[in-house]
This record gives structure tokens, C-alpha cells and sequence, in this order.
């Protein structure tokens, strides 16, 4: 999970979008995020989280949050029918434009991403108890270990991870398991530890990410 990603092959404007795509997140933008980011005069997109701290993205450059707060949005909190957990705002705004057509129930979803800082499991909120929840991360290993203590805050349980060379350590209700790097998963984690919860990863096809396959078109 890169905090400062620059795109390469950018247009004669500087973007890594051809035109059409562009238009097409801006749809998006409107039609599932309205009113929850903010655009400047030179097309400049912000997130702001709850601490005030914003993720941007502009002319292919995406800036992570390094926040300590939360981003959400949903267009009734309690009622909504699905619950996507994000590793950024714009993971959310290429997973939207991407299966736009597969899902109908995306104009009913909660979308929320935990800022980088996130003190966890205490800062999340009530609305997350309870519900199936849809990861939406990355292939890289702290995309992984991202998701993995997201799963476990949302039950109310803590979590510790420590790398050694090529092994994962891992402190999780009064244990200590060890983890090969190699292939370190969501699911081998919960095979492992019997953890047991309502979630699934969603991970981006031919991609490090979901901004990253809207990009190439994978």
C-alpha cells in the first residue's frame, strides 16, 4: 500500500486516464460519492477524512491519507445493504466504476476507509457491527495485514504483527502464530487462528489494485 503513488504514462494534460475514463469516474463520483469529496479549480480530487487529514488524487498522482480518522459514506448508515471496507477513498471510486453494471445494489452500499493511523479496534463505529463485510484491498502484504486487523477490530479484538525475514508473527487472543510471508492471506489466517467472521476479500483482477486495473484495463 503505497502513501504516494505516481503513475507513468500520462497524457499531454498529465493524466494517466484518457479522457472517456475520466468522465466515466466523474459519473461515478456523482452518482454513488456525491457530496462526501471535494474537487479544486484544477480538477484536483479530496477525501477528507474525520481528523480533517484529506487523501487527493490529481493528473495521476494518489496521495494516501495519513490519518488517524475515518472516511465513510452511505446513504443511510443502518440501513444499508452492503458494506464495503476500503484501503482508500479511490479504491472505492475504481471498485464502483468497474462493476458498475454487476451489482445493483451500489447506490444502497457504505463505503468507509480507515485512515492510515487509524487506532484500531477503538475508532470503529457502531454502524460496522454485524454486518457481511466486503474488503476492498490490495495484493501487497500490508494491504493483507490492513484487512486482517480491520476483520478482527470490527470483533473487537486486537491484533499484532511482527516481521522476521521471511516469517510473519502473529499476536491474536493470547496466541502467537508464525506465517510463512509467502502467500500470507485472509483466509489462512482464519483457517489458523479459527477466527470467524462475516467477511470477504474482493481483490482486483490482473492488478496490485483496483485503481491500478482501471488504469491498464486488466
Amino acid at each position: 500500500m503505497n502513501s504516494n503513488v505516481v503513475m507513468d504514462g500520462l497524457d499531454s494534460r498529465g493524466n494517466s486516464f484518457g479522457v472517456e475514463v475520466a468522465e466515466s469516474i466523474d459519473g461515478v463520483l456523482e452518482r454513488y460519492f456525491k457530496g462526501i469529496y471535494e474537487r479544486g479549480l484544477d480538477g484536483k480530487l479530496d477525501f477528507v477524512f474525520s481528523d480533517g487529514i484529506s487523501e487527493s488524487f490529481d493528473s495521476g498522482k494518489h496521495q494516501m491519507a495519513m490519518s488517524s480518522g475515518i472516511w465513510y459514506c452511505s446513504p443511510g448508515l443502518f440501513t444499508c445493504s452492503s458494506l464495503y471496507v476500503c484501503a482508500s477513498a479511490m479504491e472505492a471510486v475504481a471498485f464502483a466504476m468497474l462493476q458498475n453494471s454487476k451489482f445493483a445494489d451500489l447506490d444502497q452500499s457504505c463505503w468507509i476507509v480507515f485512515g492510515l493511523n487509524c487506532p484500531l479496534p477503538g475508532a470503529v463505529p457502531e454502524f460496522c457491527f454485524g454486518r457481511k463485510i466486503n474488503l476492498l484491498f490490495g495484493r501487497d502484504l500490508l494491504d493483507v495485514l490492513q484487512a486482517v486487523k480491520i476483520c478482527v477490530s470490527v470483533k473487537g479484538f486486537s491484533i499484532n504483527f511482527r516481521l522476521l525475514e521471511d516469517q510473519l508473527c502473529c499476536q491474536f487472543r493470547g496466541r502467537f502464530y508464525i506465517f510463512p510471508v509467502e502467500g500470507f492471506s485472509l483466509s489462512r489466517f482464519k483457517q489458523a487462528t479459527g477466527f470467524r467472521d462475516y467477511s470477504s476479500m474482493k481483490r482486483p483482477s490482473g492488478a496490485d489494485s483496483f485503481l491500478d486495473q482501471l488504469r491498464f484495463g486488466s
